[in-house]
């Protein structure tokens, strides 16, 4: 509406439920042995598991909530029981984490990136950013012998937003390569979540993300001059983040 997301619907069917086992795997979201068993104990037939698959639902000025899917299929299976109403399900407002630094300091926040760091971070950008943010001991190096942020959880898809939204972790970074412009629909929804669980998301200078033109002869993409999406949980955190990318931009020109 006037250029700006309004309503938000992310689904995220194996994204584990907060504070699950399979929240503190490596790498993030793996199917542990003891949660396959659980699952298989606690399965009543439905098509999500009892610990993982979340529904995130944002709107301009109303907030950012969460639900697990598999309540949500059976109030949906159940709905035309009488006694059952839209006052029962447990929706979760969610609200990320302070960014004022009484929750977590900058150097202890969590790096939520993209699985393929061919795509989305090409120069390694990124990992030099978190050595600014993090110091020297940000990084580590995996058995495969590929560096990596020590305090980072990878996986693809728009629920890194909704990670964002509930507190999981507190940055963003999408660097594409030289001439990739994103389209709307990798950005739109989780932009309105973490702005509405009272985040920011920014191009890399730190401007705001401009959606007014699409539509307007550019199908669905972001303005040409968006080299990059930074998500955070605002507040000097973010200037942190729009900080420590000059400074390498600076270095590496």
């Amino acid at each position: 509406e006037d250029g700006e997301p309004v309503v938000s619907v992310l689904g995220c069917p194996n994204l584990p439920l907060p504070s699950t086992e399979s929240t503190k795997t490596i790498p993030y979201g793996a199917w542990s042995e003891n949660e396959i068993i659980n699952d298989a104990a606690t399965s009543n037939s439905g098509l999500f598991s009892s610990s993982r698959g979340c529904l995130f639902v944002a709107v301009r000025g109303g907030g950012c909530y969460e639900i697990p899917l598999h309540i949500l299929e059976k109030y949906l299976l159940e709905q035309s029981a009488p006694e059952t109403s839209n006052a029962d399900l447990p929706w979760k407002r969610l609200h990320v984490t302070a960014s004022d630094g009484t929750a977590k300091a900058k150097h202890e926040a969590t790096f939520c990136l993209g699985v393929e760091r061919g795509f989305s971070d090409p120069k390694g950008t990124v990992l030099k950013i978190a050595q600014v943010i993090h110091g020297p001991d940000a990084l580590t190096v995996g058995d495969d012998g590929i560096p990596d942020i020590k305090n980072s959880l990878r996986m693809d898809g728009q629920g890194k937003y909704g990670l964002l939204a509930r507190g999981d972790a507190e940055y963003f970074l999408r660097l594409p390569k030289d001439g990739y412009v994103d389209w709307v629909w990798d950005v739109a929804a989780g932009f309105l979540c973490l702005a509405e669980a009272g985040g920011k998301m920014s191009d890399v200078n730190g401007n705001a993300i401009e959606f007014s033109d699409i539509g307007k002869g550019r199908k669905a993409k972001l303005p040409d001059h968006i080299k990059g999406i930074f998500g955070s949980n605002g507040g000097t955190f973010h200037d942190e983040l729009v900080s420590a990318f000059d400074e390498v931009n600076g270095s590496e020109a």
